[in-house]
């Protein structure tokens, strides 16, 4: 859907922003998410997961220590994340390639409470969360419900499943809002970091 010098939210966990700042997000714009699922790599001294599992098992040593049982969870964790997305760009990139990347776009709320909100999921995430910007954007926006997201291991095919729903808006709960375009911001929430 189009949308024209309307107001929206983005909680901003990067550099921080100034009121008058224009970002552009286009099919050249990649964003955090783009990086996690294309460059994010888990190791502990030099082995991946799986290297260091094999060579517990084949050492009989179910032992695994915290830095150990992070990286498996780290791993188990990324790859739930990197097969949901890949799923979810392949159907979009199908069925509707008229709407914005998940993998290129910013990340909006209408409503300030659910900006709010987003600085403590990201906080549980342990992601810092330096502002929230009051933003004028003017391109493109889709709302999908972000409840079917969920980072859970299923299969290729059952993500793809998920996929179609949430890019063919199967559910009435419109929680997430993709956006790319141009967007100025015109407030700032300073949050700072604890």
């Amino acid at each position: 859907m189009k949308v024209e010098d309307k107001i929206y939210y983005h909680v901003n966990s990067y550099k921080k922003l100034n009121i008058g700042d224009v970002l552009v997000f286009d099919n050249n714009t990649h964003n955090q998410m783009y990086e996690t699922v294309y460059n994010s790599s888990y190791k502990l001294n030099d082995m991946d997961a799986n290297e260091l599992l094999l060579t517990k098992k084949r050492n009989k040593n179910k032992d695994l220590s915290y830095e150990e049982f992070d990286l498996v969870l780290s791993t188990v964790n990324n790859d739930a994340y990197v097969m949901r997305e890949l799923a979810l760009e392949s159907i979009r990139k199908e069925y509707y390639p008229e709407y914005p990347s998940r993998l290129n776009c910013l990340y909006l709320t209408d409503k300030l409470e659910d900006a709010i909100n987003w600085v403590d999921i990201l906080k549980r995430n342990k992601k810092n969360a330096v502002q929230i910007l009051t933003l004028k954007v003017s391109g493109n926006i889709f709302e999908g419900d972000g409840s079917l997201m969920k980072r859970l291991n299923l299969s290729y095919n059952e993500h793809l499943e998920n996929a179609k729903m949430y890019w063919s808006n199967a559910t009435d709960n419109k929680d997430e809002i993709l956006f790319t375009g141009t967007a100025t911001v015109i407030d700032i929430k300073d949050i700072g970091k604890e």
